[in-house]
């Protein structure tokens, strides 16, 4: 009998959702809503989970940030209906083990499915979770920014991050513009957010590889700096719309995720570690 392979089955679903979206410049992680979170924990959920999460709520038009497991929302008293399906997540599970040869006790991580269901597939749900942004206005947001000591320098054509110098550039906001689907307002943040994830990564920080064009780590440092500003803008109520100069990217992203099923877990998994350092979380 195969076995189920959690990790390939995730990579596939984002895989799918890129190439479905990619010709309107739309990322499976492209969304208006905040972080998915428990509904009866009320626990945000991480890493792959939230992508997984959000792209369930794309393609089944969710209205709600809340999740939970059948036996979770039977508990709190309301039911899943008849016919929905649940949405795949990924949590980790601890096994302890003992090597014969040298008696050492070692600790390993495994990983175990589960399937959650939306507030909106269930009935009966009688719990609410607050909808207002941890960093609401603009002068909040500012704050975060300015307490992460991120060197940030406005005035030039483009923004990015220069490892070597530890500085970030940005155009001058009033030159950033909206979309269709997002303010200018949400486009300078979203920006900004992009350019601290790489900032996050400098050798004095996370020490992330920056890799140079082309290369498995430049994408892979890419996709955790777009990932950061998705989970940012979400925390902070913003719309996060991929920038037209980032669409190149998506062919590296699609190599990325193809090359192997943990990829898009490590990035999510450093994208969170970014945003929490950045939020000034432990």
């Amino acid at each position: 009998m195969t076995s189920f392979n959690i990790h390939q089955a995730i990579t596939d679903k984002i895989i799918t959702a890129i190439e479905q979206g990619a010709g309107s410049f739309r990322m499976p992680w492209v969304q208006t809503k905040g972080v998915p979170r428990n509904a009866t924990t009320q626990k945000t959920y991480r890493g792959i989970n939230v992508l997984s999460l959000w792209i369930a709520a794309m393609a089944g038009g969710y209205t709600t940030d809340l999740w939970a497991t059948f036996e979770q929302w039977k508990k709190a008293g309301a039911s899943v209906r008849k016919g929905e399906k649940g949405t795949l997540i990924v949590f980790y599970k601890q096994l302890d083990l003992k090597d014969d040869e040298d008696e050492t006790d070692r600790r390993v991580l495994y990983a175990r499915a589960s399937h959650v269901f939306n507030a909106t597939q269930v009935d009966g749900a009688n719990i609410t979770a607050s909808d207002t942004p941890l960093f609401e206005t603009d002068e909040a947001i500012d704050r975060l920014v300015t307490d992460t000591g991120a060197t940030i320098l406005h005035g030039g054509e483009h923004a990015c991050y220069f490892p070597s110098k530890d500085e970030i550039h940005m155009p001058d906001r009033a030159r950033f513009v909206g979309t269709s689907t997002s303010t200018p307002r949400e486009a300078y943040y979203s920006t900004v957010f992009h350019e601290l994830g790489h900032w996050s990564g400098h050798e004095s920080r996370l020490n992330r590889s920056f890799g140079r064009w082309g290369q498995h780590d430049y994408h892979f440092e890419e996709l955790v700096a777009e990932l950061t500003a998705a989970f940012l803008c979400a925390e902070t109520g913003l719309t996060n719309d991929v920038r037209p100069d980032h669409v190149q990217y998506i062919e590296g992203y699609l190599k990325l995720l193809k090359s192997s099923d943990k990829a898009i877990f490590a990035a999510a998994a450093a994208a969170s570690k970014a945003a929490d350092l950045i939020a000034g979380r432990p």
